[in-house]
């Protein structure tokens, strides 16, 4: 993340970002499990928080309660959405190709492998991108 300009990158199994005394301007989750009220506080005015991931209910309550919680309290809080189609990633993967941004990847796993891989990535334990190969 610091590679394409984060100042702070933050292990939320050992951090509670929400609970520092100096606010973020932008905060990008990429995990979202704690409460919308908690990244209100966790931001400055005008600061703008954006999720990338989480369960199906996590991502409802901050389409409907983020959009909510920041109208109210003058910050943005929300889903970070990606359109679809081959234009809105040449950019990314130009970036990709320079060696700008550089993609970890955790490990690579045959087909047969995708139900433990799966389980590795939904408890948290990848430390980067899973790949499936299919040969």
């Amino acid at each position: 993340m610091r590679s394409v300009g984060a100042d702070d990158v933050i292990d939320y199994r050992r951090d509670d970002f929400t609970r520092t005394t100096q606010p973020y301007d932008l905060i990008l989750d990429l995990v979202a499990h704690r409460s919308i009220f908690a990244y209100r506080r966790a931001l400055a005015p005008g600061g703008t928080y954006r999720c990338v991931g989480g369960s199906v209910p996590t991502l409802l309550r901050m389409l409907i309660g983020g959009w909510l919680v920041g109208r109210l309290t003058g910050r943005a809080i929300g889903i970070l959405a990606v359109k679809e189609g081959p234009a809105h990633f040449e950019p990314l993967a130009a970036l990709c190709a320079t060696g700008d941004i550089r993609i970890h990847i955790h490990r690579t796993v045959a087909l047969d492998e995708v139900p433990a891989a799966l389980a590795h990535v939904c408890e948290g334990r990848a430390l980067g991108k899973v790949v499936v190969e299919l040969s």
